[in-house]
């Protein structure tokens, strides 16, 4: 129940890093970005749209396996859990953005996405608690899309929380959009004036 969804983010950041990142290294970022009007919005829209829609069925196809086949605790409305999944896909996606405007290159972006998404595991704090991590270690498990995904399992599914005490949660998934957008320059600029990386 933490191992398959930190898997999946794992899978959205590498996939969305990789076809923003390997139209630059191809030096067709160009086309892309004037296909779209020049609006990077548009373009990131356009290209990450069916990837959203395909790892959102995916991860409700694991979700009804869960909780329909396998019977895991559902304490709550099916449709939190379903919302919190399509946050979960739309905020790594937003965090693979995020990454790919700050490093605009194939090899560095993949490798951080990896690295983050395997740190997960530990940092995202349901294999350890977040409290008794060292903070220095601990301050990192804020930024991961998963974190906040296994806060909203552990209140509505296994706890049976009212919806509003997880609404910090589902914000934070939220934010991630919002931030990805303010490094959205960073990413066009990448993208009209690609830079030939040789590996």
């Amino acid at each position: 129940n933490s191992f398959a969804p930190g898997i999946l983010a794992l899978m959205i950041m590498l996939v969305t890093s990789y076809v923003i990142t390997d139209e630059i290294k191809l030096r067709t970022s160009i086309q892309w970005i004037q296909t779209s009007g020049n609006s990077i919005i548009i373009a990131l829209m356009g290209k990450l749209l069916p990837i959203t829609i395909l790892f959102t069925l995916v991860g409700w196809i694991m979700q009804s396996i869960f909780f329909g086949i396998e019977h895991y605790p559902l304490n709550s409305h099916l449709w939190t859990m379903l919302l919190a999944m399509f946050m979960l896909v739309v905020a790594c996606q937003a965090f693979a953005i995020i990454i790919c405007s700050i490093l605009p290159n194939p090899r560095y972006a993949l490798s951080i996405c990896s690295l983050i998404g395997m740190l997960a595991f530990s940092l995202g704090g349901y294999s350890f608690p977040v409290e008794d991590m060292y903070p220095s270690l601990a301050i990192f498990s804020y930024i991961l899309p998963t974190r906040y995904y296994f806060l909203i399992y552990a209140d509505q599914a296994l706890n049976g929380l009212d919806i509003f005490y997880s609404r910090y949660y589902y914000i934070a998934l939220a934010i991630f959009p919002l931030l990805a957008t303010i490094f959205t320059p960073l990413l066009k600029r990448a993208m009209t004036k690609p830079v030939v990386y040789i590996a």
